[in-house]
């Protein structure tokens, strides 16, 4: 399936790849400075913001197809990706199975193993129950250091109205697909020259897991994110900004 996408500028594509209960929004504040030199590609993964689909028995897998579909659907052979969290897992997973579709990789906020089999069903059930505002508070919390959220409140409210807004049937099915993830041991075989980057205040990834990542991939570099929990590109753009540029523009 090809997904809901925008896209921004001309050059080599650059593919951004969204958190789960993000849309394509979250990456606002990277348009501007990655538009001028590249052709950037902006989409709603499946179940969230204008991508519809039905609910069922995903995998990451099946997510890393779409991120190729659309690929196919642009006319771009290769392109660079950029992922964040579950977008990190997708990207990931695409450059295991398609690496002649990637020329660089950039894994935000992630992991091989994201959270425990438990955990993301029991998420699952809590939002097919109540929805995703059941969650919003939380996941802002987990999203976005305190400082942050004193300083840019109406940047926060845009995150949560639309993380309340994803539809629940498509976030529980994604939570399901990442029950089912583990690249743990694997991404040895990843070809494409990367970069991790990581807050060092997030709490769903420690930076043994970003270290980890780096040490297994071949001559990865890592970026460390002061003062920035989960979503880094959007609390700390400006750093987050110019490393990309540099780095995807080598």
């Amino acid at each position: 399936m090809i997904p809901h996408h925008l896209i921004d500028g001309e050059g080599t594509p650059v593919v951004l790849i969204n958190a789960l209960g993000a849309t394509l929004d979250m990456w606002a504040p990277q348009v501007d400075p990655l538009a001028e030199r590249f052709r950037l590609v902006r989409f709603d993964t499946r179940g969230h913001g204008g991508t519809t689909a039905e609910a069922g028995d995903w995998t990451v897998g099946d997510l890393a197809e779409d991120v190729t579909d659309l690929l196919d659907g642009i006319g771009a052979d290769r392109a660079h990706m950029v992922g964040a969290s579950l977008g990190g897992a997708i990207a990931m997973t695409a450059a295991l199975r398609h690496p002649d579709r990637i020329d660089r990789l950039v894994l935000m906020s992630t992991a091989p193993k994201l959270g425990t089999i438990a955990s993301w069903h029991e998420r699952a059930r809590t939002v097919k129950a109540e929805g995703c505002e059941a969650l919003a508070d939380a996941t802002m919390s987990r999203w976005f250091s305190p400082r942050f959220h004193a300083e840019h409140p109406e940047i926060v409210a845009g995150f949560r109205e639309r993380f309340a807004a994803c539809d629940a049937e498509g976030y529980a099915s994604c939570c399901e697909a990442l029950a089912k993830f583990d690249l743990r041991g694997r991404l040895g075989g990843i070809e494409a020259r990367t970069l991790v980057v990581y807050g060092t205040e997030d709490e769903a990834i420690a930076p043994v897991d970003a270290e980890g990542i780096a040490e297994e991939i071949a001559d990865a570099e890592i970026m460390a994110v002061e003062g920035a929990r989960h979503l880094v590109s959007a609390e700390r753009p400006g750093v987050v900004n110019e490393r990309l540029v540099e780095f995807l523009g080598r």
